[in-house]
């Protein structure tokens, strides 16, 4: 799924950060807080699969042997 985002704005403060996502679904206005991009410990595993499918999408990888070799060759940030 293809998904866009727009930074409509933030508050005042900096903590709120507004966004404007179109999906093939339609278009939702959303607000997330600072906090929310943080990675807790234990999360880890979840937030490693998502972006690893990400990668593999995003990078057009068709096979186990393109997937093992792009994704052994590559640091993830979490």
């Amino acid at each position: 799924m293809d998904i866009t985002v727009q930074i409509t704005g933030q508050c005042p403060s900096g903590g709120h950060i507004n966004f404007r996502v179109t999906t093939p679904k339609g278009v939702k206005d959303i607000t997330l807080h600072k906090s929310d991009f943080q990675l807790e410990p234990d999360e880890w595993e979840s937030a490693l699969a998502i972006v690893l499918r990400s990668f593999i999408k995003e990078s057009g990888l068709t096979n186990w042997a393109q997937i093992k070799t792009a994704i052994e060759g590559k640091v993830f940030k979490l």
